[in-house]
């Protein structure tokens, strides 16, 4: 069964036409890159995935359940941690360990079973040594971490991510990416940028370019693709192979170097 299925759905927003026939099915686990210009609809296709705005027409499933049935939408919900570009807009408590286990807490689970949750996910962040700190002192790379830790102890088997690291700057932002690329090794990820450098860490690459989808694949494939040259900016590694016409098709700066030595 599809993590997600979307089939022929369109969105309009006080009569303009926001995102126009979209189908996609994705079986995960992966890390999908939902890459596009500000404006194209990358956010609104989020939410209408965790069931906050119905499709004008079409439908789409998480785990099998339709975004269109209401009673569906609190069980869909169980399955999506959603993480935004503010994670101050995310905290819900002074201390950084209370607010991880906010969401678990809210499934009604033992406390052994909380705490469990709540030491692994900051494990995995690692932030341990920061439980009992607000996480409003933290740092952003450190803000990022928590509200990703929050996520992981609630448990969803499918991550939203939506432009979540647009202020950190670029060692703070790959730092980020490893991190999320390690945690889609038995999840679904959906990661919205607008900057296809961040698209390398991914399995695949969506561009949704004037309400549509344009191109989906592999980073390599989809960065090369003539659509991808006119929706967005290229990485600086493709942008120079493509004024060489280079055969390689290199998509990282490494890569570009080890195809000009050759």
């Amino acid at each position: 069964m599809p993590r997600v299925k979307a089939e022929n759905i369109s969105y309009e927003y006080k009569g303009k036409r926001v995102l126009f026939d979209i189908s996609f099915d994705i079986k995960g686990p992966a890390f999908v890159s939902v890459l596009g210009a500000n404006g194209s609809g990358k956010s609104t296709l989020m939410r209408l995935i965790d069931g906050f705005i119905m499709p004008s027409s079409g439908n789409l499933w998480v785990n099998g359940l339709s975004v269109k049935e209401p009673e569906a939408i609190p069980e869909i919900r169980h399955h999506i941690g959603f993480i935004f570009q503010d994670p101050d807009s995310q905290f819900v408590s002074p201390v950084l360990e209370e607010d991880v286990a906010f969401g678990a807490e809210n499934l009604g689970l033992e406390d052994a079973e909380i705490e469990k949750r709540v030491h692994d996910a900051l494990k995995v962040t690692g932030l341990e040594a920061f439980r009992t700190r607000s996480p409003f002192s933290l740092s952003g790379g450190e803000k990022e971490r928590a509200a990703i830790s929050g996520v992981i102890a609630y448990g969803p088997d499918i991550l939203i991510l939506d432009e979540p690291f647009s202020m950190l700057d670029d060692d703070g932002r790959k730092e980020m990416l490893k991190l999320v690329r390690s945690i889609a090794s038995d999840k679904l990820v959906f990661y919205v940028t607008h900057r296809a450098e961040d698209t390398l860490f991914s399995d695949s690459v969506m561009i949704i370019d004037s309400s549509r989808i344009v191109a989906m694949g592999s980073a390599r494939d989809v960065l090369y693709s003539d659509v991808a040259e006119k929706a967005i900016r290229l990485p600086l590694a493709v942008r120079m192979a493509k004024r060489l016409r280079l055969e390689s098709k290199p998509v990282t700066e490494d890569e570009l170097e080890e195809a000009l030595c050759i």
